[in-house]
């Protein structure tokens, strides 16, 4: 009987706080970590390892979207009805979308099929969406929230918050942060490997302000990454608003200095754990050195 009021509990708190958004933003984090290997690192995936990553990463991607279907639908169904009614916007907007649509398979045929990363106009094509995807790796740490109101608005007992979910929530926000680190020294290492490596520490601090403006735009205003590409207006009249209004300013100067800090921790781990591994496979002993 005990038994089966606990997993009852556990049961009600993911229905009412889980809802797939774990794995539906660990896929928007390890997209930009995928476009990393492609763009900078190609030699490093064989065809193989390619293919299990691109499907490892499609598995999460749609169970995490599950829950966000009826969403969607409803989208789609006022599109439809739109179209239907002979608006001039909506079928813009569809003819805009099978424009990206040929410009993302064209894209993707050349990053999956190329064996070493030239940089051509598909190339950069292929950058610019790993710096608008990029934000969702980073984004995962203001997850919290969820777990936070999940457990105010539902009464979820103690022990399920801190047996359950707040390991699960911070493994997700681990790893999601960590999809963050990869990708920039991804991209670190294609910039050092074409001779620029006093280029390293500006690109990083760039891209860690992109982020941090990134994730106030996803968090505060509900805007999402293929955005720029589907309604770009929008996104510059509310990027120029933030940059010019003194509280949302504050708010990505902040995170602007928590992503900087936390990256810069996160990279001596990672690159410690690389080196240790590389001794290991030569014989070394790490508490020999």
């Amino acid at each position: 009987m005990y038994l089966k009021y606990l997993f009852a509990d556990i049961s009600t708190a993911f229905s009412n706080v889980y809802s797939g958004w774990i794995l539906w933003n660990l896929f928007l984090a390890f997209v930009p970590l995928l476009l990393s290997f492609l763009l900078f690192r190609r030699s490093a995936l064989s065809r193989r390892k390619i293919w299990v990553s691109l499907g490892l990463v499609s598995v999460v991607g749609i169970v995490g979207v599950q829950p966000r279907i009826p969403r969607i639908m409803n989208a789609q169904m006022a599109l439809m009805n739109a179209l239907a009614s002979g608006e001039q916007a909506a079928q813009l907007k569809v003819v805009w979308w099978i424009v990206l649509g040929l410009i993302s398979i064209a894209m993707s045929i050349f990053l999956f099929k190329r064996k070493k990363s030239a940089r051509t106009m598909l190339w950069w094509l292929g950058l610019l969406c790993f710096i608008a995807f990029l934000p969702n790796a980073a984004y995962v740490l203001t997850d919290i929230i969820h777990i936070i109101r999940g457990a105010g608005a539902w009464g979820i007992r103690i022990w399920v918050i801190a047996l359950i979910f707040v390991p699960m929530h911070t493994a997700a926000m681990i790893a999601g942060f960590e999809a963050y680190v990869l990708s920039i020294l991804n991209l670190d290492f294609y910039i050092k490997r074409n001779g620029d490596e006093r280029f390293i520490l500006p690109t990083e601090l760039l891209i860690h302000a992109l982020s941090a403006i990134g994730i106030y735009l996803g968090r505060f205003t509900r805007v999402n990454s293929w955005d720029l590409a589907t309604d770009p207006t929008s996104i510059m009249t509310l990027t120029l608003n933030t940059l010019t209004t003194k509280r949302p300013l504050a708010v990505v100067f902040v995170t602007f200095i928590i992503l900087t800090v936390l990256y810069w921790i996160m990279k001596q781990i990672t690159l410690g754990i690389k080196l240790r591994i590389h001794y290991s496979r030569r014989g070394v002993d790490a508490l020999d050195l």
